[in-house]
């Protein structure tokens, strides 16, 4: 028997919402701007749908996640990366500790990009909004997403 993704029975809403509290986010979330809050809100979405923590490889494996596994443009990798919220966050954890946790992840990707090319089609980073009434699990089967990768 396959093992069950968390926030399976959850709508993506209420997933998000759960995602936000294990993990401590909800004061994090509760500071930001609007639009940061959408950009960070699409990324927590690639958490949620893959079964990822927000441990430092797991972070780097939503990075993969979300280049690979979603329709995510250039221009919006550059607006995310220039939020000043991303900044300080990016400052806060450190770049030796981030580095780190990168290259723990680096034999992932290659992983992530062949898992990708199996998904039934890419999951909409922009215009996604529709989902949040769907139950993950429902998503998942939608998009042909499966556990993304050992920790």
């Amino acid at each position: 028997m396959r093992e069950k993704l968390p926030y399976s029975d959850l709508t993506l809403a209420e997933a998000l919402v759960a995602f936000r509290q294990h993990h401590g986010l909800d004061l994090k979330y509760a500071d930001m701007r609007e639009g940061a809050k959408a950009h960070f809100e699409r990324y927590d979405m690639v958490h949620v749908l893959f079964g990822l923590d927000t441990s430092i490889r797991q972070e780097a494996q939503a990075d993969g996640w979300t280049l690979f596994g979603t329709d995510i443009s250039l221009r919006d990798v550059r607006d995310f990366m220039d939020l000043p919220e991303e900044k300080q966050l990016i400052k806060e954890v450190g770049w030796a500790t981030i580095a780190k946790g990168y290259l723990r992840a680096i034999t992932d990707y290659p992983v992530i990009a062949w898992k990708s090319r199996k998904l039934r089609r890419k999951w909409r980073w922009p215009d996604n909004a529709d989902y949040r009434s769907w139950t993950v699990a429902r998503i998942r089967r939608e998009f042909g997403i499966e556990r993304a990768l050992a920790a």
